[in-house]
C-alpha cells in the first residue's frame, strides 16, 4: 500500500514540476515559435537586401520607384489624372 502510494506522489512530481514533462512541452512550443519567428525575420532580412541591392544598383527600379510612390514625371511627359466618378458620389 506504501509503495504504490510514493509511486503515485513521485509521479506526479516528475510530470509538474519546474523540470517535468508539462514544462518541456511548453518550453518545446515556445522554442518552435520563436524558430518560426527567426525565419520571418530571415526571408525578410533577404527581401529587404534585394530592395537595397536594386535601389542602389538598378537605374531602371530607381526611376519606377520615382514614378510610382512620389509621381515623378520624364520631361515632356504629360500627366492625366482620371476621376472616379463611383467614389465621389
Amino acid at each position: 500500500m506504501f509503495f504504490p502510494l510514493i509511486f503515485i506522489i513521485g509521479g506526479l512530481f516528475l510530470i509538474s514540476n519546474d523540470m517535468g514533462a508539462i514544462r518541456w512541452y511548453q518550453l518545446r512550443k515556445e522554442r518552435n515559435q520563436i524558430r518560426a519567428e527567426i525565419d520571418l525575420y530571415i526571408q525578410n532580412e533577404v527581401e529587404l537586401a534585394q530592395e537595397l541591392d536594386k535601389l542602389t544598383n538598378d537605374a531602371e527600379y530607381i526611376k519606377k520607384i520615382a514614378q510610382e510612390k512620389f509621381h515623378m514625371v520624364k520631361p515632356g511627359e504629360k500627366v492625366f489624372r482620371v476621376i472616379d466618378r463611383k467614389k465621389t458620389n
